[in-house]
């Protein structure tokens, strides 16, 4: 099943690491879907949603992922992309590997070191510089990366597509269709910065302001700083004059609360977690500094990030497609097998070709489980809609 697929970027040694296995490690045994790591860099993380079996009062069985107490784990592609270096634009430490890693990535993670302790090839550094200046470098980097690639050669494209007389979208898309871009989306892009009606008109400047719509609107950014339990007052506060939907958390403070769950030294990992009597007075004093820094207003934890990227930024809702409108089953008698995000402003049509394109072909009409009504075919699925497909080939 083809996932929402979310990039992770960030310079050397600012936790991104750290980060990656936080969103990857499974929360309860996923032993429906075998492959935490599909490849090296990239891995699953798991999308929490109140599952709709306790209305059915039957066990659900899922397809992918897992249910646990009635809360679902949908799978989330997570894509630690390589290589995002200064400098890169120029050619330093990117490649095809990077092109295939944004092409895929529908949103990207920047992960940058709100201490301002880590240089800009990664080493540390005694004194401290301004963090923002890290978040205007390697996406500065990624703009001019992608720009480059788009005006390159565009003399000749130019002048072969305006005397096409061909939509500009669509005549966009055969050269930067590479990127993931299709043409609605190009449109969108267009229709947001002041770009000449002919591509011959077109400057590198053009291409830089297109390529900066793109990592807006299409494939949106996301910050979060890291390290935030050692960074200075005045640090966090440039990040949130620079950006006020950044992203604060301490890796290491994970990480450590992690071990302390696992020596029985707290009973949770939740924020307000109380602290046994098994802990000595150092170790007491410890989780009581973690505890009162992720209390502070402006700190986030890191299992909240998948579900605001998803659900707030790509607008996705989650659909429960099934076979019985009395059951929420499918054929085999699985109660609400699948859990299939799909974006905000999906039809019941659009959802009947992600179950099977016979199925969309042959759609007749959708059935509301909860109310038993029919639906039609441009009806909008909401969240957590269990919804029975009617087709042909039923």
């Amino acid at each position: 099943m083809s996932t929402v697929k979310i990039g992770l970027i960030g310079k050397p040694n600012v936790g991104k690491s750290t980060l990656f296995s936080a969103l990857t490690k499974a929360p309860v045994d996923i032993a429906n879907y075998p492959f935490t790591t599909l490849k090296p860099n990239v891995g699953i993380g798991w999308l929490t949603a109140k599952c709709p079996e306790s209305e059915i009062r039957a066990k659900c069985t899922p397809r992918e992922g897992s249910c646990a107490d009635g809360t679902r784990y949908i799978p989330v592609e997570i894509i630690d992309v390589p290589g995002l270096i200064p400098g890169a634009s120029e050619g330093k430490g990117m490649g095809n590997e990077f092109l295939d890693n944004i092409r895929d990535s529908e949103a990207i993670i920047h992960v940058f070191d709100a201490s301002g302790k880590t240089a800009p090839d990664g080493t540390p550094l005694q004194e401290g510089r301004n963090p923002v200046e890290d978040i205007e470098t390697i996406e500065g980097e990624m703009i001019a990366w992608m720009a480059d690639r788009i005006y390159r050669d565009w003399d000749k494209f130019s002048r072969k597509a305006d005397a096409s007389g061909d939509r500009v979208e669509r005549i966009l898309e055969a050269k930067i269709g590479t990127f993931g871009i299709r043409e609605k989306q190009i449109a969108l892009i267009l229709t947001k910065g002041n770009f000449p009606p002919k591509l011959s008109h077109w400057e590198s400047s053009h291409a830089v302001t297109f390529a900066s719509l793109v990592f807006r609107h299409i494939k949106p950014i996301i910050r979060v700083a890291n390290k935030c339990d050692a960074a200075p007052p005045e640090y966090i506060e440039e990040i949130r004059k620079f950006d006020s939907s950044v992203y604060f958390i301490s890796g290491e403070y994970e990480l450590t609360l992690e071990k302390a769950m696992g020596a029985g030294f707290i009973d949770s990992l939740k924020t307000g977690f109380t602290i046994s009597g098994k802990a000595n007075q150092a170790q007491r004093n410890a989780l009581e500094m973690i505890r009162g820094f992720l209390s502070a207003p402006y700190v986030t934890r890191m299992d909240q990030i998948l579900s605001h990227i998803v659900r707030d930024v790509l607008k996705y809702v989650v659909a429960y497609p099934v076979a019985d409108e009395s059951t929420w089953g499918d054929k085999k008698g699985n109660i609400l097998p699948d859990a299939f995000l799909m974006p905000y402003g999906t039809t019941a049509h659009e959802l009947a070709f992600k179950v099977h394109s016979d199925i969309g072909e042959g759609f007749i009409k959708a059935i509301d489980c909860r109310t038993k009504r029919a639906i039609g075919k441009d009806h909008i699925i909401e969240d957590s809609e269990v919804v029975r497909i009617v087709s042909k080939i039923n």
